[in-house]
């Protein structure tokens, strides 16, 4: 009985010890030059009015809101380290937000079993005051999946932030797909696109949501696809980007409308260290991107690529920002400098 009450008090510190060391550990984000800061934080500017949303390479981050997660499995939830607000200092534009609904009303973020993520009004507030004052940029906000029914309070909120204020809406007599496509970078500057997992989007109380595809995209003209395969994402790298990536980008090709995704990120086929995952996935995932620009139909196919951990390094947002000068949409008077900062590093 005295080994047992031990035993049963060394893993009890364990397990606060590990949760203080998680909930109190975070990286620093790497530190940028003063003309490094700028140009991410602008660097839609750069972009040619006229180009079609879907036509611009975007980076987006997988999990997005995940870095402030508190409970004792952080290691196995957390897919980023940085916070929403200092992931776009990175030129992410692209994020994957997931709500769940608490007892109490709050609205916070999770990931599968791990509800101890921030509040959602505080990656709101960052959402907001980045567009505001960020003209010349456009944000994809992907509300995928949904936890405890908090659908319509996300939507209350999505008001009450200010974050519907600069949501597009289609006032149009076209249907949502159509809509989208049709939006060129002129349109959205400013703006924010909100797409939704969820039935919500069919209404036509809400103009300000458009419905997003299923994992396997298997709703008809939904306005986003993002192709996901569970089994193919837990494979090894070397697998992953030579098995499974030509599935999806074959898949992205045949797209004729619509925002498209493409998932770069594995997932553990176990219990274990995301971060590690990603640091053995990063480089060669990295590589791949930057040879889509060798190849002329997935170079102009390609638009949203989804990443874990955005700004662990500069190459992650580089090879994803330096596809638009392959394809011809940077201005004219940019391209010097757009190359020279989203060369590899």
């Amino acid at each position: 009985m005295k080994k047992l009450c031990i035993s049963f008090f060394a893993f009890c510190t364990l397990a606060i010890l590990t949760f203080t060391l998680v909930a109190c550990s975070k990286p620093a984000p790497l530190e940028l030059s003063e003309e490094q800061a700028v140009f991410y934080n602008s660097w839609l500017q750069n972009i040619k009015d006229d180009t079609p949303i879907n036509k611009i390479s975007i980076l987006g981050s997988h999990d997005s809101g995940t870095s402030q997660m508190t409970s004792v499995i952080k290691q196995m939830t957390s897919t980023q380290s940085l916070t929403i607000g200092e992931q776009l200092k990175y030129g992410c534009r692209y994020f994957d937000i997931r709500v769940n609904k608490k007892k109490n009303g709050e609205l916070n973020i999770f990931h599968d079993i791990d509800t101890s993520g921030v509040n959602f009004f505080e990656i709101a507030n960052d959402i907001v005051n980045f567009i505001k004052t960020n003209t010349s940029e456009f944000l994809v906000l992907d509300f995928q999946h949904f936890k405890n029914n908090s659908q319509k309070d996300v939507i209350d909120a999505l008001k009450t932030t200010g974050i519907a204020n600069y949501a597009i809406q289609n006032n149009s007599q076209a249907e949502d797909i159509d809509f989208v496509s049709s939006l060129t970078l002129s349109d959205m500057r400013g703006k924010v696109i909100i797409v939704w997992g969820s039935n919500e989007a069919y209404s036509e109380d809400y103009p300000f949501l458009f419905r997003r595809n299923n994992d396997s995209c298997t709703i008809d003209k939904a306005v986003l696809d993002s192709l996901y395969i569970s089994s193919d994402n837990k494979k090894a790298s070397d697998k992953f980007i030579s098995e499974t990536l030509p599935k999806y980008m074959e898949h992205i090709v045949q797209k004729e409308k619509g925002l498209t995704v493409l998932q770069g990120q594995l997932t553990s086929p176990s219990i274990g260290n995301l971060k590690k995952l990603e640091d053995g996935h990063n480089q060669s995932m990295s590589g791949y991107v930057r040879e889509i620009e060798n190849n002329q139909t997935n170079l102009q196919k390609i638009n949203i690529i989804m990443r874990d951990f955005v700004g662990s390094d500069l190459e992650k947002s580089n090879s994803v920002l330096h596809i638009n000068l392959a394809k011809g949409i940077v201005k004219d008077s940019a391209i010097a400098n757009f190359e020279k900062l989203t060369k590899k590093q």
